[in-house]
């Protein structure tokens, strides 16, 4: 029983914690709500962090042939005064970023989890935990589901779950939203690495390369992501709300706020293409209690501005495990253990928490001020040498602190 395992939430937290912690001989059941998940959602840039911890599972190499290579980020405003400028390469020259559809991502995760010795259940989701002191009961509507040595909550920034933890913790949501989805790109569409375009902080299109989907035909076009901001309550209206007089209104807002658009949009002909996303501003005293863990979004979730949503989920599950390798073949003490990972967690959670919790609004609010000083400072101090090697450090994922410190994996 002490090498039996259960985790929630077959996201790419979930799924890089059972791949890496049954590769150490734990047995690992895994509980997914989604009957038949599919390889769908919006994109996302993996970073150096995350990308060292794929190539260390071995799945780096089938991503690499469906993301698109990203060296350089750039936003400004319908003026031309330049917001974002950073490029990975003045960082390290051999860095960059990884622009991928998330079901490219889900589907190596997920191909890799069923080749695996995970017992994986799909269609069954966890709605209470009960802990003693030698193990964790999992149960589904009232019906117990086994008794494990530990538990690890990997089901999202909006986790029900994670309530359930003694612990301080809160989940605040935040009042901006996003509409996105993927579209093939045209024929003579320009080269773009990642794109943004801000009107103040209440409009925001950023469109990204994020190559092919998982089961796509080699020769299928690759998609770009388009992200647009708005304030959650339009979001959560926007399908009932819109038509095709709706659609065709927002495609002319756009185009309005980024020109280039235009030819790409031709692939945007139904609201239904465009899929919602809200996120949670998720802060805990700590992320473990007794032999529960929580992990990815779950524990930490917060706004996209610095894209790390995936690349924290991934090192979170390669510190665990290296925890747990670190421990020898004996009786693993499971609360001392993710003691041990709370605590070597804390300084690099904390710091992108912070980060992302002030900048988000510099680019998603109803302020003015905020914005008015990013659009008048981010760029001038871009060109600053020192500046520009924390920015890229920070989107690279690799700080610790606000001065100093660098993650080591």
């Amino acid at each position: 029983m002490n090498k039996r395992i259960a985790i929630v939430g077959a996201g790419v937290a979930g799924c890089a914690a059972a791949l890496s912690l049954s590769r150490l001989g734990l047995d690992v059941d895994l509980f997914e709500a989604v009957a038949e998940p599919q390889p769908i959602g919006a994109g996302l840039l993996l970073q150096p962090t995350g990308q060292q911890v794929l190539q260390g599972l071995g799945l780096l190499e089938p991503l690499l042939g469906l993301g698109a290579q990203v060296d350089r980020l750039f936003g400004d405003t319908p003026s031309g005064r330049t917001v974002l400028d950073m490029s990975y390469r003045r960082f390290s020259p051999q860095a960059y970023g990884l622009g991928l559809q998330r079901g490219a991502l889900m589907g190596v995760l997920w191909q890799a989890v069923r080749a695996s010795g995970v017992a994986w259940h799909c269609g069954v989701a966890p709605s209470r935990f009960e802990q003693q002191a030698d193990e964790v009961r999992l149960f589904a509507d009232g019906q117990p589901l086994g008794s494990y040595a530990a538990l690890l909550l990997a089901n999202g920034s909006f986790s029900r779950l994670r309530e359930q933890l003694q612990l301080k913790q809160s989940a605040r949501v935040f009042p901006y939203g996003a509409l996105w989805t993927v579209l093939p790109r045209p024929a003579q569409f320009p080269e773009l690495d990642l794109r943004q375009r801000f009107r103040g902080a209440r409009q925001m299109l950023g469109l990204m390369p994020v190559g092919r989907n998982f089961g796509d035909a080699p020769e299928a076009a690759p998609g770009i992501n388009l992200f647009w901001s708005l304030p959650l309550a339009e979001v959560q209206a926007w399908h009932a709300a819109a038509g095709a007089q709706g659609l065709e209104r927002l495609k002319r807002e756009m185009v309005d706020l980024l020109p280039l658009c235009e030819p790409l949009l031709a692939g945007l002909q139904d609201p239904a293409q465009l899929r919602q996303a809200r996120y949670a501003d998720v802060q805990m005293a700590r992320w473990h209690q007794g032999r529960v863990l929580a992990i990815g979004d779950c524990g930490h979730g917060m706004s996209p501005q610095l894209g790390q949503g995936a690349n924290l989920a991934l090192i979170d599950a390669h510190v665990l495990a290296r925890l747990c390798a670190s421990q020898g073949q004996g009786r693993l003490d499971w609360p001392a253990l993710l003691a041990r990972y709370s605590h070597e967690r804390r300084a690099h959670l904390r710091f992108y928490s912070q980060a992302s919790r002030g900048l988000t609004p510099m680019f998603q609010s109803d302020q003015r001020l905020a914005p008015w000083l990013r659009d008048r400072f981010f760029g001038w101090g871009g060109r600053l040498p020192f500046v520009h090697q924390q920015s890229v450090a920070t989107l690279s994922g690799v700080k610790t602190g606000w001065l100093w410190g660098r993650l080591k994996l």
